[in-house]
């Protein structure tokens, strides 16, 4: 019925166009008229003339109407079986080149309105918004991959802009892990530290302990292999405590601090600072070992007790092998046998496979 009662619609403006077509025709055959002669065409010419170009042209009308008719219903089903399945994207991308159609359609009927109000121009307008409408509907689902493609890398640009900083303390730098942790690409925004950090780290790289030494040396190493690593000026004279200036840089650049530091993990978090601790996220990303696992593993020195046998899983954790002092520097299977979690960490007991 509705498709019917369009068709009927369309062909009633096609009547239109034509007749306002023809009257556009006559009109222009009366001015040329009285531009070349004196006296007036007659009343009855006139109606004769503006009547007969008008039915001419609601007779072309009528002659082109099926063909018009046929395009518009093929053009119709197309679009159809392209709505069937339409995903979001889609539905965007088509009302987008709608709009962009119907704008067109404006401007072009914008532009006849300069011939005059009639019923050729007011057809011809018609035409051209549903022309341009269902024209800008189909091109729209054919681009909607384009549309989609768009949108995705809007959001990659807004998560990355929207990624908080992050800012290193002393106790991250001289850790040894962080460098490797970014090159995973886990930790979005900016890396930052402070330029009073690095001044920290070159006075324990010359210090005369060698623990201290050592660990001056693995930061400045880490700020090597992280060139992605921003250091940030600091206001002169150089501040007396470092956690606290790092925490108001912190603040200052609504980041998020990144530390070893239990003690500084802790006073951070109360001072409602966001921030994370490696070692927490060591200890969240170890193995989960359970009671009756079968683990193969290579025992490297003796328990406590005389029949045990010591191996570490492959994050560390130290697995206590009863019956494996005999097996000291091989790799045997052996199955888990309990779980304990201490306070310095935690600690596996298991026993040789086929032994009961």
């Amino acid at each position: 019925m509705k498709s019917k009662l369009l068709k009927n619609l369309l062909r009633i403006l096609l009547y239109a166009a034509g007749a306002g077509l023809g009257s556009a025709l006559a009109f222009l055959c009366v001015q040329v008229h009285n531009m070349t002669n004196d006296a007036p065409l007659m009343l009855w010419v006139l109606i004769l003339l503006y009547g007969g170009m008008s039915a001419l042209g609601m007779l072309i009308a009528h002659l082109i109407a099926p063909r018009f008719l046929a395009w518009w219903t093929t053009s119709m089903a197309d679009v159809e079986k392209r709505t069937e399945a339409l995903t979001t994207t889609q539905l965007i991308s088509m009302v987008i080149w709608l709009l962009g159609g119907l704008l067109i359609a404006s401007l072009i009927t914008q532009i006849l309105h300069f011939l005059g109000e009639s019923i050729f121009t007011m057809a011809v307008s018609a035409i051209l918004y549903v022309v341009l409408g269902v024209l800008g509907l189909t091109i729209g689902a054919r681009r909607a991959d384009d549309m989609a493609s768009l949108l995705a890398e809007g959001r990659v640009r807004h998560a990355a802009k929207a990624a908080a900083p992050k800012v290193l303390d002393i106790s991250a730098l001289t850790d040894g892990r962080i460098a490797a942790i970014v090159r995973t690409g886990v930790i979005e925004g900016e890396l930052l530290t402070a330029d009073f950090v690095l001044a920290e780290l070159q006075e324990m790289a010359a210090s005369i302990d060698p623990a201290q030494r050592l660990r001056g040396q693995r930061g400045l190493d880490a700020l090597k292999s992280m060139a992605e690593l921003q250091i940030l000026p600091s206001p002169s004279p150089a501040p007396v405590e470092t956690d606290v200036a790092l925490m108001a840089l912190v603040r200052e650049k609504h980041a998020a601090l990144i530390t070893a530091d239990a003690l500084m993990h802790k006073a951070a978090r109360v001072a409602g600072i966001p921030a994370v601790n490696l070692n927490e996220l060591a200890m969240a990303l170890r193995t989960v070992t359970s009671a009756g696992d079968i683990l193969t593993l290579r025992l490297t020195k003796p328990g406590k007790e005389p029949h045990q046998g010591v191996g570490y899983l492959e994050d560390g954790t130290m697995l206590v092998v009863e019956g494996g002092s005999e097996h000291i520097g091989e790799t045997v299977a052996v199955t888990v046998t309990s779980v304990l979690q201490t306070s310095a960490g935690r600690m596996v007991f298991a026993r040789l496979n086929g032994e009961d």
